[in-house]
């Protein structure tokens, strides 16, 4: 036996398939590996490769079996397309179905309410911020306006963050400009049991754009895009640094391998 010095941290993905990552998944794989982390790809399609050779196999609804998270130090729910209402008990009600993916929820729900119970340091990014938040008894608005980014440019908009909070202890303000493209999210009322709200949207305040666990170590959920650091304020590479080192900080014996 001998103790892996490397993070390897999972990241969800609608598929596997390198085309796909390359175009959709490489901003979250680039800043990982430039914080000298190891990203593992998690998909509903492919089989989960870890860095010594290990494969692990999703099945036909797209899960992957619970030995993916014994092997990881963190896990990243990415951004992406919309979540099946049906898994917070509703009717389609604004939810775009070209951009409902069941495999992908099956995933993912899965490996949030694991990662969960596990204590698993957990990043939730944009559509992954709802699905950890379903994945613990919430909901979601299905639709709104006036977040979505034009295909064009970026748009962006300010948080205003809770003071006390452990994302205000880690970005150090208390107003942050942030990254939009989502036109799903949360208010007060569809957040689940283990979460409270730590940012909210400037001018749309009812609109919960963070939030944390208050019984777990590390678990944050943003709306917007942090991996996309090329646009954005120092602030946001905090989160990603914090993340990390939340990961390494994991029990030593949950970090040895073969």
């Amino acid at each position: 036996m001998g103790e892996r010095t490397e993070l390897w941290i999972g990241v969800t993905t609608k598929s596997g398939e390198a085309s796909w990552v390359a175009k959709n998944t490489k901003n979250y794989l680039t800043v990982l590996r430039e914080n000298g982390a190891t990203p593992v790809v998690l998909s509903p399609d492919q089989p989960a490769t870890f860095p010594d050779g290990t494969t692990l196999v999703p099945d036909e609804q797209g899960r992957l079996p619970a030995a993916v998270l014994e092997r990881l130090d963190g896990l990243i729910l990415s951004g992406g397309g919309d979540v099946h209402p049906r898994y917070f008990g509703q009717e389609l009600s604004g939810a775009e179905t070209d951009r409902i993916d069941l495999r992908r929820d099956e995933l993912e729900l899965e490996l949030a309410r694991q990662a969960l119970a596990r204590d698993l340091p957990l990043f939730a990014i944009c559509r992954g911020c709802q699905v950890l938040n379903v994945a613990a008894g919430g909901a979601m608005i299905q639709h709104f306006n006036g977040h979505r980014s034009p295909k064009e440019q970026t748009a962006f908009h300010d948080v205003v963050i809770t003071a006390g909070s452990r994302f205000y202890q880690i970005t150090g303000v208390a107003r942050l400009a942030v990254n939009t493209f989502h036109h799903q999210g949360l208010d007060l009322a569809s957040m689940a049991p283990p979460f409270m709200p730590v940012a909210l949207a400037d001018p749309d305040a009812w609109l919960v754009e963070a939030y944390e666990s208050t019984h777990h170590r590390w678990v944050l959920g943003v709306q917007w895009h942090p991996e996309r650091l090329f646009e954005l304020a120092e602030e946001h590479r905090r989160l990603w640094e914090s993340f990390l080192a939340a990961c390494a900080a994991q029990t030593p014996s949950t970090r040895w391998r073969k």
